[in-house]
């Protein structure tokens, strides 16, 4: 039986402020969370259900890491999905029918989060042991967090726009209880801050491991909640504390150990800190497919929509012979010419490919850049980005290869962009460091952040229309 995949449970969960209370109906062969929080066995199925929820293609199957890079320079968004092209093109309307199903989606796997949280306490089955309620518990707030961070990032202008001030999303900490609620948006600090303290909380109980690969990978750990907090304080130019939670990962090892070349992709590899797991048969199937169903080609049963953007060929080929560079082939694009595509997907049939969210691989970045922030060109950042550089075949960086602090840093984001191309970060990463998504074409103009209001989505229309305390929240410019 895959991880995630439960078959006699649905949870009582429904997008913000839009319940209902006629949705109390059962559906057949699904139980009522009344039901299920009686046992463990049930707590168990209704935490695989958070899990399960949060493969579908609006969460983390795929598609807001596809946003990740076209919205910035690594893809050349090629696709015919027009509410994707106002995306691209930084024409987003609040009505765009791709969004609203990103908004409701988190929120159904924070209301499955909430659910155990609140409910997993009361269950008095015998046998079902405060460490096990703790450990479940842990994993649900570890994916209450990390669904915030990535919905608080899509809809909200990042921290260093305003420290933080700035509105972020709603906080919802409750389960649904039948009583419809409207709450306002929290600020980035009030997301922030919930998200730090529900990964702090949960690393005293959470495993090292689980007996299997699957299990370690694609449930949450302590390395997971470590590597999360350490690309929250990175986010937040908290470079200490980023720098130290990054290095608890990377000293976790044999458990976390980067890998020695680039063929860990779907592998559930030591080089995988957490990833949200696929198979033939329980993944994010959508019409649109998931990640390889956009960055493969029709000849390959894909769509052929995300190939790599001239920038991002010229970033691999500033050095010859970045290995990097191989993870990838020419094919024809949905808009006729061949372009090149990532091979890190593969499977566009079945959209079997694993989703990769936390990886060794940025750690080594996070704690080198948040060093090189302390203490500018020092041995341990060259260390580690050797270390990364050998492994792409590249030449090493000493302790004179830059002359400032600004040059060396520079060059350890353009690494970042190379290593983690694909995944999703780089929007954040250009947002988080004040630069514009585009250096050039017709939009670089309006791709600022703090400055260009589409940059970041805008909160679907419909939750404006149906939830008085968003009344006067929308993001400017929508």
């Amino acid at each position: 039986m895959n991880l995630y995949k439960t078959s006699l449970i649905l949870l009582l969960v429904c997008s913000l402020a839009s319940c209902k209370k006629e949705l109390a109906i059962e559906p057949e062969q699904s139980l009522s969370d009344q039901a299920v929080f009686t046992s463990k066995a049930g707590a168990q199925a209704a935490l695989f259900g958070v899990y399960s929820t949060a493969q579908v293609l609006d969460v983390f199957g795929g598609l807001p890491l596809i946003i990740g890079d076209y919205q910035a320079d690594n893809v050349l968004f090629v696709g015919s999905f027009p509410t994707l092209q106002e995306i691209n093109e930084f024409t987003t309307l609040s009505t765009n029918v791709s969004i609203a199903p990103i908004w409701q989606n988190h929120y159904r796997v924070i209301l499955r989060a909430n659910a155990i949280i609140d409910r997993v306490p009361g269950i008095t089955e015998s046998g079902f042991t405060d460490a096990q309620k703790k450990g479940m518990i842990a994993e649900a707030k570890f994916m209450r967090a990390l669904t915030y961070f990535q919905l608080v990032n899509l809809f909200a202008q990042p921290y260093n726009c305003s420290a933080g001030t700035n509105l972020g999303v709603p906080l919802v900490l409750k389960e649904f209880a039948g009583e419809i609620e409207f709450p306002a948006r929290s600020t980035v600090n009030e997301v922030h801050l919930q998200i730090k303290k529900d990964l702090e909380e949960a690393l005293p109980d959470l495993p090292a491991t689980y007996p299997g690969a699957a299990d370690t990978r694609g449930r949450a750990t302590k390395g997971a909640a470590s590597g999360l907090l350490s690309r929250l304080h990175l986010y937040r130019a908290e470079w200490a504390m980023a720098s130290t939670r990054a290095n608890e990962v990377i000293a976790a090892a044999p458990t976390y150990v980067l890998a020695s070349n680039y063929a860990f992709y779907d592998a559930n590899s030591a080089e995988d800190v957490f990833t949200i797991q696929m198979t033939t048969t329980d993944n994010s199937r959508t019409g649109a497919g998931g990640l390889a169903g956009y960055h493969r080609p029709a000849a390959q049963g894909g769509r052929g929509d995300a190939p790599f953007s001239t920038e991002l060929v010229q970033a691999y080929l500033q050095e010859a012979g970045d290995r990097r560079l191989t993870i990838s082939d020419s094919a024809v694009a949905s808009d006729g010419p061949r372009r090149r595509f990532t091979l890190k997907y593969f499977d566009a049939t079945t959209n079997a490919d694993n989703t990769p969210i936390i990886r060794v691989t940025e750690m080594y970045l996070n704690r080198a850049e948040a060093l090189a922030e302390v203490n500018g060109i020092n041995q341990t950042s060259l260390d580690l980005m050797n270390t990364l550089r050998r492994r792409a075949g590249l030449t090493e960086w000493t302790l004179t290869t830059f002359t400032t602090k600004e040059t060396f840093i520079t060059a350890i984001l353009n690494e970042r962009r190379k290593e983690l191309a694909f995944e999703g970060h780089r929007r954040m990463d250009l947002l988080r460091r004040g630069q514009p998504l585009r250096s050039s074409g017709p939009t670089a103009s309006i791709s600022k952040p703090c400055v260009d209001p589409k940059v970041i989505l805008p909160i679907p229309q419909r939750e404006i229309d149906i939830n008085p305390g968003l009344k006067g929240q929308q993001n400017p410019g929508y």
